[in-house]
């Protein structure tokens, strides 16, 4: 063998170890955890989702993604968000969180909470019932008064969101919005981070309208500057997926903002209202464009409507000589209360689909 043989077949070996390297890179697998919905009936539902982390422990995940509504109601109090604080910190790993409907949107009036449970119990005083049927009158939530939601909404942030880390007992370092954006500073807890090239990102979207209020201005301006700041969001992940080229993109947000079974064949539009009207249009407009232009597998995961779901709902087919839309983006939603489950997400980025589901449950 020449010395020249002798460097080429030392390069080619070097190359083939590289080449390997590589490979086994992007065949890393991990396991991921998304649940929310949880612990609707208070001490009913506790000892449960306290078995349910357990169960997820065990499973020892990368990381778990709590996907809002960790509470049935409530006039949203420090001492809640505090118990809610100690319930992630018995996750033994990371648990990264975004706020559901619950936790702000939905927040009662102290007031009109302690009538509704003085009834409740059938102790009752006076002036009890018209505070109720004066809540009631008011009607949508879109029409109510802001002033409680906004208050939770800042105490969320603070107790929640302040150090670039994840909840959980060991921490994951995520980039929050406000370090990429100094436009978007109150959007702390839009997160991003990523796991064996895969990108990942926590959208603030939430059910109720999506926060959207028609009698509180200050309320109302909220929601458009968080709006926009979850289209930005959003983009921008993919922007990072596609420079990055990542294998796969997962979103993780609380709202649902699907039909449940449109009429066989008629899956255009299933989105609500997607890309034309309605407070989650833009959120869901942004994600069919960066899913199409991504083109590659992507995993929405969200709440809000309780039922454990797994399907593809921006398919969309032109026409026998074209391309079906949309068949890249799978969108999972998890169980909630009643059925205080989660669901156990296997990824391997050497597969066509990236990824796989099994139901866990606290028993």
């Amino acid at each position: 063998m020449t010395r020249v043989q002798g460097v080429v077949r030392s390069a080619v070996v070097v190359l083939a170890l590289w080449a390997a390297s590589l490979s086994g890179a992007r065949a890393e697998r991990f396991d991921f955890v998304a649940l929310g919905d949880t612990a609707y009936n208070g001490a009913k539902d506790e000892p449960v989702y306290a078995r349910l982390i357990e169960q997820i422990n065990q499973a020892r995940p990368a990381f778990s993604i709590h996907v809002g509504d960790v509470w049935g109601g409530s006039d949203c109090q420090e001492p809640d968000h505090r118990r809610i604080l100690d319930g992630f910190g018995r996750f033994d790993h990371p648990v990264i969180y975004t706020p559901g409907d619950n936790e702000w949107t939905d927040c009662v009036d102290p007031a009109v909470l302690a009538a509704w449970e003085r009834l409740e119990a059938r102790q009752a005083q006076s002036g009890d019932e018209a505070l109720l049927a004066g809540f009631r009158q008011v009607g949508s939530r879109a029409t109510r008064p802001g002033r409680w939601a906004l208050e939770s909404l800042a105490r969320i942030r603070q107790l929640y969101f302040s150090t670039p880390r994840s909840l959980g007992q060991r921490t994951l370092v995520l980039e929050r919005q406000p370090a990429v954006s100094a436009q978007h500073r109150q959007t702390v807890e839009n997160a991003r981070w990523r796991q064996a090239g895969v990108v990942f990102a926590t959208v603030h979207v939430v059910g109720s309208m999506n926060g959207l209020s028609v009698s509180d201005p200050q309320a109302a301006a909220e929601a458009v500057s968080r709006n926009q700041a979850n289209v930005d969001w959003i983009q921008g992940s993919f922007e990072l997926a596609e420079r990055s080229n990542a294998p796969a993109l997962v979103l993780a947000m609380h709202a649902s903002f699907f039909e449940h079974a449109p009429p066989r064949g008629k899956t255009r539009g299933r989105a609500v209202l997607a890309g034309r009207a309605g407070p989650y249009a833009l959120v869901a407009q942004a994600i069919q464009e960066g899913a199409a232009r991504f083109d590659k597998p992507v995993l929405l995961v969200h709440g809000d409507d309780h039922e454990f779901m797994i399907d593809r709902p921006f398919l969309a087919v032109e026409g026998e000589d074209k391309p079906v839309q949309g068949s890249k983006l799978t969108r999972l939603q998890v169980y909630g209360a009643p059925e205080i489950r989660a669901v156990r997400i296997s990824v391997d980025t050497e597969s066509p689909t990236v990824f796989s589901f099994a139901p866990m449950s606290a028993d």
